[in-house]
């Protein structure tokens, strides 16, 4: 027998329009189509000569359940009208690396999330204005329902452009189609066009009028803004370090429209740092192509293959970055910390009333009084306290110039109170078991930051302030009572522990 050729078609073109209609699981996304149309229908108008201000609205009637997309582009002809109903999948605008629709779908995101739409226009250099009334069964059954287009005369454009009328929208879609959730979406799906000025874009509810503006990201922004592959074809980067990691994304731009939400959910780029959750912004890259799908996305083959390869490069510059950003804000968060400590002290100290303290029947040689200068240099009147060095009131507890930051000078004067110097530094291999140490001459408190608990205990700023209150605790009572038994030395230091940490709950 021989072999037999068939050719593919299409057995049920309905169904088959409606599957395309349906590609759009989120109805804003659906609604983006239309503004898409819009961008792309400003951008062709502009390079052909023609300028004004583009001006997107989206024109919001909860009431009624509709919503109109209108726009002051050049309009679209009767004849293009005319075109479009066949010529499903068969963009005009196919090959064209500017524009962001070029799969000739767009118009049938209508049906997934109402039920009929009507496209109402007049071309630049017209005075006619033309209306094509789709439906639900103009998908269903485009051969008894075909696209009705008309000479319009009831409520004619005045001016060049377009109004798309959404009408009937569906009642399960209305939540996801609320003046808010569309600002929201639109921020950040057309965020390159609106940061770049390349229109205007409105949401109009009523009496109220929202100009949506781009997203905005924060963080420390990435200095590498622009990358090549090894064909010239430019990749666009606006990325930031977040200084609150968390879940943060890095979405991906084709021709100014958003495809990938993040991309560390491609397995290119299930890695550090793109799942870090510490990069968020944006990539443009207009040499790739979309697909069709019901989560968006990019066709494999050796475009994507040259994009990833040149993203990956940067991936070791990323990583050494985020530590950068990393540690300066660990050094600021200690810093903060500090200061908030020598303001705990100055406040909790006092209440303590450590200066009417009994003598302690557990100190060392004797019936030494609280607070007597201590061996080493640490003690009341030792290490520069008070005037010219001299101990004006031996029974008060250890009090320093307050002074927060160690790298600037004493000032002459200072207010008198329980506040250090502080600073992390890497103790001296022989000293690493230690976390914390006093320098008397500077009244200088020195946390290790070498120490393995430190480390793990600065990854949140909780846990930080608590270790740290800790050491204050234990440097501040072994000043005043490192002579005076175990007994007294660690009540006292429980005792100031636990003021400390109910000024931090405060």
């Amino acid at each position: 027998m021989a072999a037999e050729y068939v050719n593919i078609d299409i057995g049920d073109i309905g169904s088959a329009l409606k599957l395309l209609a349906n590609v759009y699981p989120d109805a804003r996304r659906a609604l983006a189509e239309f503004v898409s149309n819009s961008a792309d229908a400003f951008s062709i108008t502009e390079r052909s000569g023609n300028w004004r201000g583009w001006v997107c609205k989206i024109i919001l009637d909860e009431r009624k359940g509709n919503i109109t997309v209108s726009d002051n582009a050049s309009g679209i002809s009767y004849e293009e009208l005319v075109r479009i109903p066949p010529h499903v999948a068969l963009s005009s605008k196919r090959g064209d690396l500017e524009a962001k629709g070029h799969k000739a779908i767009g118009l049938l995101a209508f049906a997934s999330f109402c039920e009929r739409m009507a496209i109402v226009s007049r071309l630049e250099g017209s005075k006619e204005t033309y209306r094509a009334e789709w439906s639900q069964d103009s998908l269903k059954d485009p051969k008894r329902f075909p696209v009705k287009i008309e000479l319009e005369t009831k409520d004619p454009r005045r001016s060049p452009g377009t109004d798309v009328y959404l009408q009937k929208l569906f009642k399960d879609k209305m939540h996801q189609l609320k003046k808010q959730k569309i600002i929201e979406f639109l921020k950040a799906e057309f965020s390159p066009d609106l940061r770049e000025k390349k229109y205007e874009l409105f949401i109009i509810d009523g009496e109220d009028r929202v100009k949506v503006e781009p997203g905005r990201y924060s963080g420390v922004s990435f200095p590498t803004l622009k990358l090549q592959t090894t064909k010239k074809e430019p990749i666009d980067l606006d990325l930031y370090i977040s200084q609150k990691p968390g879940f943060q994304r890095v979405g991906l731009f084709i021709r100014g429209k958003k495809v990938i939400e993040d991309i560390s959910t491609y397995p290119d780029f299930q890695n550090h740092p793109w799942n870090s959750g510490q990069i968020v912004g944006e990539i443009s890259c207009n040499f790739l192509k979309p697909i069709t799908g019901r989560t968006g996305g990019v066709e494999s083959g050796p475009e994507w293959l040259r994009f990833v390869e040149v993203i990956r490069s940067i991936e070791q510059e990323l990583a050494t970055f985020i530590e950068k950003i990393s540690e300066e804000q660990k050094e600021k968060q200690a810093h903060r910390i500090f200061k908030e400590l020598n303001q705990a002290l100055s406040y909790v100290i006092a209440k303590l009333k450590w200066d009417e303290l009994p003598k302690s029947s557990g100190l060392k040689g004797g019936n030494g009084e609280l607070m007597q200068k201590g061996s080493g240099g640490v003690g009341p009147g030792s290490g520069g306290g008070g005037k010219g060095g001299k101990d004006e009131n031996p029974s008060l507890p250890f009090r320093m110039p307050r002074l927060i930051d160690p790298t600037k000078a004493r000032q002459k004067g200072a207010k008198s109170g329980p506040v250090f110097n502080w600073r992390e530094v890497e103790f001296e291999p022989d000293a690493m078991n230690f976390r914390s140490r006093y320098v008397p001459p500077a009244a200088l408190i020195e946390i290790n930051s070498a120490h393995e608990d430190y480390i793990s205990e600065r990854e949140k700023e909780d846990s930080h302030r608590n270790y740290l209150t800790r050491l204050a605790a234990k440097e501040l009572t072994l000043i005043n009572f490192r002579d005076m038994g175990d007994i007294e030395l660690t009540e006292r230091m429980v005792q100031l522990e636990t003021a400390l940490a109910k000024y931090f709950k405060k």
